[in-house]
């Protein structure tokens, strides 16, 4: 409830210049009764009731008021839907909360699906218009590249024109990390001290303790470790490849899942959201056993042990219960120092480095602390067991060792109301898009049953409010060639 009453109070601050004169004096009694006083407590239904009038005539503010008094079940039934038409049409008249709650809207679909495009839409206008947390927003979008590529420049110059105290946090934290700038602690120390907010004085205290260095010595330390049969070493040249690389679209080509099969030791490496700079080194051992789709696997990390079972789909394993908990030593909240993830995938693909046969395994995380998803994190296992005779051939590792990425994107995955999908051709093609629960059955809403598309983005969103928690199957069929993912309905 403290969480909707701040957000009430931000959203009102600046109502009342987009206020019909006749209805100024209504939106202002309504926001007393939202927030209430020192000798009252907040009366919802009151404030619904007397703001009404006003929207029914077409005020912004009383249209933006009633909006979000509907988006967040306040004195009147919750109904997301309406909430978007009500912010919509206050949105049109220039309001800029109503602006920024609608660019909101498009980018996670509440009232509406996900369109990206729409989302920066109506952010920018926002901001244009003068709301300063629609600016901030768009910047944390280009700096986690969510929705959008990722891209530090543009995140720093959507930050630069915020005014949000948040703004001013991330911007110190990218002269601190080194995000798209060079590293700079006096401006981070600077930038943080203007954003008076409890998540930069955190960081002020670590630079005060000197958190990061001690954070550099032990990934030097993980990194510098000599590759040998028994340790969990990576060769220098082979990580390196991590950070070094750009993905390569070439032919995907078909793994199979006993080529997992064995022991593995190695490192997994936790990147920066642009996958260039190190963050955390941790040794990691592995096990897997593969009994046709279905992979056991064991995992040991930072001194826990996982053990269960994950699918096996598209050179992809989709784990059951992965959780691996880290340290955080940048934490911006006092009350925590650990964050927990959840794996969800990892795209499998083998490496031939100086002679050397590396498992690389790009995982996808997510983690509720954030509700958001991981920033990129690799493996890269050596394997010290052998793989009941299922070793690669030479010709086989050839084959394999450059994989395609992921030609579908899901958007939020793991999702619970809508999700989006979307893929990218690079020459027309006949497509179909469907989506099947684990068993094979398909859903009932196909997306695309079969059509002749041009070259280009194409995308749809899938409903998934009403289906069960669970595994699904995404299928993109081009031509003869069939593209599938795995779907995860929190």
């Amino acid at each position: 409830m403290k969480q909707k009453l701040l957000l009430l109070s931000c959203f009102l601050s600046g109502f009342a210049n987009y206020a019909q004169n006749d209805c100024a004096e209504t939106n202002k009694q309504a926001q007393t009764y939202l927030l209430g006083t020192a000798d009252s407590k907040p009366d919802y239904p009151k404030a619904y009731v007397i703001v009404q009038d006003c929207a029914n005539q077409g005020d912004a503010s009383s249209l933006a008021i009633s909006g979000i008094m509907r988006l967040n079940g306040l004195g009147i039934e919750k109904d997301e839907n309406l909430a978007f038409e009500y912010l919509m049409k206050a949105a049109l008249q220039g309001h800029p909360s109503a602006e920024y709650n609608i660019g909101r809207f498009y980018m996670i679909g509440t009232g509406c699906d996900i369109d990206f495009d729409k989302a920066i839409y109506w952010l920018t206008l926002a901001s244009d218009h003068g709301d300063e947390q629609a600016a901030y927003s768009i910047g944390y979008m280009y700096l986690k590249g969510l929705g959008v590529p990722q891209d530090y420049k543009k995140a720093i110059s959507w930050f630069e024109i915020s005014s949000w105290p948040m703004a001013k946090h991330w911007l110190g934290n990218c002269y601190y990390f080194g995000y798209g700038v060079p590293k700079d602690e006096n401006k981070a120390i600077l930038y943080y001290t203007q954003s008076h907010t409890g998540n930069s004085e955190q960081l002020l205290k670590h630079i005060a303790q000197n958190v990061k260095e001690n954070v550099d010595i032990a990934i030097n330390n993980e990194l510098k470790e000599k590759e040998t049969p028994e340790n969990t070493g990576i060769a220098k040249e082979a990580i390196d490849k991590l950070t070094i690389e750009t993905p390569q679209q070439t032919e995907n080509r078909t793994l199979k899942a006993k080529y997992l099969n064995g022991k593995w030791k190695g490192k997994l490496i936790e990147l920066d959201w642009s996958g260039k700079q190190i963050m955390k080194v941790l040794p990691l051992n592995s096990e897997f056993s593969a009994e046709g789709n279905t992979v056991n696997y064991k995992w040991e990390i930072n001194k826990t042990t996982s053990q269960s079972t994950a699918i096996w789909e598209d050179n992809a394993l989709y784990f059951d219960k992965l959780n691996m908990v880290f340290d955080w030593p940048f934490s911006d909240r006092p009350d925590v120092n650990t964050i927990d993830w959840e794996v969800l995938s990892a795209q499998i693909e083998f490496k031939v480095i100086n002679n050397k046969t590396y498992l690389i395994g790009n995982l996808q995380t997510f983690t509720n602390q954030w509700n958001e998803p991981g920033p990129p994190m690799r493996v890269i296992l050596k394997q010290t067991g052998e793989g009941e005779d299922d070793d690669l051939s030479d010709d086989e590792l050839l084959a394999i060792s450059e994989q395609k990425d992921h030609f579908i994107v899901l958007y939020p995955n793991p999702f619970v109301e809508d999700v989006f999908i979307a893929y990218e051709l690079d020459k027309d093609a006949q497509v179909s898009v469907n989506v099947y629960d684990l068993t094979g059955n398909p859903l009932p809403a196909i997306l695309e049953p079969g059509a002749l598309q041009t070259a280009g983005k194409h995308h749809y969103t899938l409903s998934g409010g009403n289906l069960k928690a669970g595994m699904y199957i995404v299928r993109v069929g081009v031509g003869n060639e069939m593209h599938s993912r795995i779907l995860i309905k929190k």
